[in-house]
């Protein structure tokens, strides 16, 4: 559901409960879709420290406005593409663990969307397990809505040529397993709890740090401000008699 005005702009303020709220309503999102486009369950979790991260560090520039669901969408995604490696092995991919079907077909089908370029398999992904629009497409994917309709059709194209008459049974399979992929609510609201806890309180001990540095500063440029008071003074004064000092007038020839 969409996120309050009220909560949004108390997490850009770094309000632990809001922050908690933000990330807990976006975290099943990231989880499904660094699960799905990685296929491995240590990747997965590595994608999700990274983008959880960096949602909470970037939190307080997030412009008025801004739609948390789809800032995650792109950040999760672009993170899976500099984490991905080669396909799982299919009896490990989490598509297929996770699915409704043990059938040799499904196997197959989920190969076959592992072997798709990245961009194209991208696509497909999100479009039939998030049910993202084109221009949500082109949002997550940072390209234009053509570009990832573009994509999204040659995904389709390849994957019904492959599976023919079982493409609709197959792509519905492959739903299921995708929302398979949800966490329990026990575990995003611990996961949260203790991964934004801890950044938050990073972040504030480094901003306490930062504060008693510049505190520490201002009072040393004080102590030697009062220290030497009184040359200060006296320079001050010199130079501000030189400064006024009256031109010598012009000389005369006897």
């Amino acid at each position: 559901m969409p996120i309050d005005d009220e909560i949004l702009r108390r997490a850009r303020k770094s309000d632990r409960a809001a922050v908690e709220t933000v990330a807990a309503e976006c975290y099943p999102t990231i989880h499904r879709v660094a699960h799905a486009l990685t296929g491995d369950p240590v990747l997965a979790q590595r994608v999700l420290r990274v983008v959880l991260h960096h949602g909470v560090r970037v939190m307080p520039n997030w412009r008025k406005g801004i739609i948390p669901e789809n800032w995650f969408y792109h950040h999760t995604l672009l993170t899976a593409r500099q984490t991905r490696r080669r396909p799982p092995p299919p009896d490990r991919d989490l598509l297929v663990t996770a699915g409704p079907s043990t059938e040799p077909a499904y196997a197959a089908f989920i190969r076959a969307l592992r072997t798709l370029p990245g961009q194209q398999m991208e696509a497909f992904v999100l479009h039939h397990g998030e049910k993202l629009n084109p221009r949500l497409l082109g949002v997550a994917m940072d390209c234009s809505t053509l570009a990832a309709t573009n994509h999204l059709t040659a995904a389709t194209t390849a994957l019904q040529a492959l599976a023919g008459e079982n493409f609709d049974a197959l792509t519905g399979a492959f739903e299921r397993a995708y929302h398979n992929l949800t966490p329990p609510e026990t575990v995003i609201h611990g996961t949260v709890r203790r991964q934004v806890g801890s950044l938050v309180w990073r972040r504030r001990v480094r901003r306490l740090i930062r504060r008693l540095i510049l505190l520490a500063i201002l009072a040393a440029i004080a102590y030697l401000v009062w220290r030497w008071h009184v040359q200060l003074l006296q320079w001050y004064h010199d130079l501000r008699a030189r400064m006024t000092a009256a031109p010598p007038g012009p000389t005369t020839k006897p």
